[in-house]
């Protein structure tokens, strides 16, 4: 088990240069963005950077998965939001790098996320500065859970977390 730490704490340094290139800059530049003012909010509300990236995620709403869908426990409720990310910076923004992901619970459970037709997906390509981006994202929330769930989007490598925390009605 020591040996594996060891290989990760080794790699740490690689993947960090590598993603840095990726992305075109310096891996000793990559810095945070800038943090929200507010990082935690209700169903519907819109959170913003000082760099002027704002992100709103609706309220959620219980649905049916179809029988084709990935990541759905017929035990659990399938969640779904809408979020939607509005570019006020000067640059594009690119929404490849936004991750979604949803805790549920007293002990903060993570949630499986469920690909359904275009559900999952994300934003595609590059939100231009002045423009939105929308995508529906759905999770599966144990149905004891649905009184405490914590949804956090993370719009990129240089971003901290934004969180809407509520019940799912």
């Amino acid at each position: 088990m020591r040996w594996i730490r060891a290989t990760v704490a080794a790699r740490l340094p690689v993947a960090a240069a590598m993603t840095a290139c990726l992305l075109g800059v310096s891996a000793g530049t990559v810095t945070a963005a800038a943090a929200p003012a507010k990082d935690v909010a209700a169903w519907g509300e819109t959170l913003e950077w000082d760099d002027g990236l704002a992100v709103t995620a609706s309220q959620p709403v219980r649905f049916t998965p179809s029988d084709t869908s990935i990541g759905h426990d017929p035990g659990n409720q399938a969640v779904k939001w809408k979020i939607k990310v509005h570019n006020g910076t000067d640059e594009p923004f690119k929404a490849i790098l936004m991750t979604v992901n949803v805790k549920s619970g007293a002990d903060g459970e993570t949630c499986e996320q469920i690909f359904d037709g275009k559900l999952g997906g994300g934003i595609t390509g590059t939100v231009s500065p002045g423009s939105s981006g929308t995508a529906e994202f759905a999770f599966d929330v144990p149905s004891d859970q649905l009184n405490t769930v914590d949804l956090e989007v993370t719009p990129g490598l240089d971003y901290d977390g934004m969180h809407w925390v509520g019940a799912v009605k």
